[in-house]
């Protein structure tokens, strides 16, 4: 009989232990689900925060931005967004430690993220050069602008060939 009550002993242990380990991976998915890491560059004047999936949710720009071409604006905004996303692995660690601890499963969550996002940037972000400006502030004398209406194409005219069904002059719904 005492073999049947180590064995109910061992059966109720791991029940308990495998409902614990289950709080903690929900406690752990519940802390990875409101990552949110937010990374500055150019000075401050371009912010991005991306989620716990890595892709942005929130870009902020500064008037520091007019200073700037749009070429540098946009590689500001990836260097940004690169920024924040080299972060998500060391946090992902850092949750996985506080609630489930180091295991098999952790360390591959952990090691996939750091194969799929990018490493933390190695030089300094380049400052953008201040005599570029995007806007002209001064209001006196605006420049003309360019028609952003296109011309509309000039149409086919029918050749002897032309058996009408081109539909290229009229609708192609009927008319009964």
């Amino acid at each position: 009989m005492a073999e049947l009550s180590d064995v109910e002993r061992m059966v109720a242990d791991w029940e308990r232990d495998a409902e614990e380990k289950a709080q903690r991976y929900q406690r752990m998915q519940e802390q990875v689900e409101r990552i949110s890491i937010t990374e500055s560059v150019a000075s401050g004047a371009v912010s991005v925060t991306v989620g716990h999936n890595g892709l942005p949710t929130d870009v902020k720009m500064t008037q520091a931005v007019l200073k700037m071409s749009p070429d540098e604006i946009a590689a500001s905004v990836l260097n940004a967004m690169r920024k924040a996303q080299s972060k998500y692995p060391e946090r992902l660690a850092e949750i996985t430690a506080e609630t489930v601890g180091d295991d098999q499963t952790t360390r591959h969550l952990v090691a996939t993220a750091v194969d799929n996002f990018p490493a933390p940037p190695e030089e300094d972000e380049p400052t953008p050069a201040p005599e570029r400006q995007l806007f002209q502030h001064d209001e006196e004398e605006p420049s003309p602008k360019p028609s952003s209406v296109p011309k509309p194409t000039p149409r086919r005219k029918p050749g002897p060939d032309d058996d009408g069904e081109d539909f290229s002059d009229q609708s192609f719904l009927r008319h009964d």
